[in-house]
């Protein structure tokens, strides 16, 4: 059998490669059965032999039904490919999807976590009075806590207001304000008039208050 020339490209005119051509339906359809004619002359001989294949056959019956197989073999591969190509999109999306929701999970978390962390920092945590380290108190001392204890929560007594219910000069009462404030006793705050001291009773100054009333008892 001669050389079997290769099958003609259709996308180029009278065999160049200068000139391009829009190629027909008919010549596309037939393109891969010719080059796989081609094939199997060039490496098959013996089959092609026996099934009389040539150059003749470029376009003709057996390269079409080759054409047909190979444009339907395309197609599935197209469609298992796209089929594919969703698949992973789609799974891809799906821990894309996941992995966003548990980055803001753990945000949260962080978030709250910091939230707590700060409260726990900022809050007072006033020291704690055993009973048997109740300290001596003179009679206007206990008489400053008494004050503080009935006062409404939120507020606080200034240094005059201590002095006026005890009678007092506010120097006079001064020193026993500043005396519980050192003993944790009271705590200070700014109220009053002209941002006048003033103090409040702490959770250890009302133990110490209801420890000497059992006392007094």
């Amino acid at each position: 059998m001669d050389e079997l020339p290769t099958p003609p490209n259709p996308f180029v005119a009278d065999g160049t490669i200068t000139s391009f051509v829009v190629p027909s339906l008919q010549q596309l359809f037939f393109w891969p059965g010719d080059w796989l004619l081609y094939v199997l002359v060039r490496y098959a001989t013996p089959v092609a032999d026996a099934l009389d294949l040539g150059a003749a056959d470029y376009g003709g019956t057996f390269a079409g039904f080759a054409a047909l197989v190979v444009w339907l073999l395309a197609c599935i591969g197209a469609i298992v490919a796209w089929g594919a190509v969703r698949d992973f999109d789609r799974a891809v999306t799906s821990r894309l999807g996941s992995f966003a929701a548990e980055l803001k999970r753990r945000a949260r978390l962080l978030v709250a976590l910091a939230k707590y962390r700060r409260s726990q920092r900022t809050r007072r945590i006033e020291p704690a009075i055993e009973v048997g380290e109740l300290p001596g108190l003179s009679r206007d001392e206990l008489r400053v806590l008494e004050l503080h204890a009935g006062v409404t929560p939120g507020y606080a007594l200034a240094v005059s207001d201590v002095a006026e219910e005890l009678e007092a000069r506010g120097y006079q009462v001064r020193g026993a304000l500043e005396h519980l404030q050192q003993l944790k006793l009271l705590q200070s705050t700014v109220g009053g008039l002209d941002g006048e001291t003033a103090y409040t009773l702490t959770s250890a100054g009302r133990t110490v208050l209801q420890k000497h009333r059992v006392n007094r008892r």
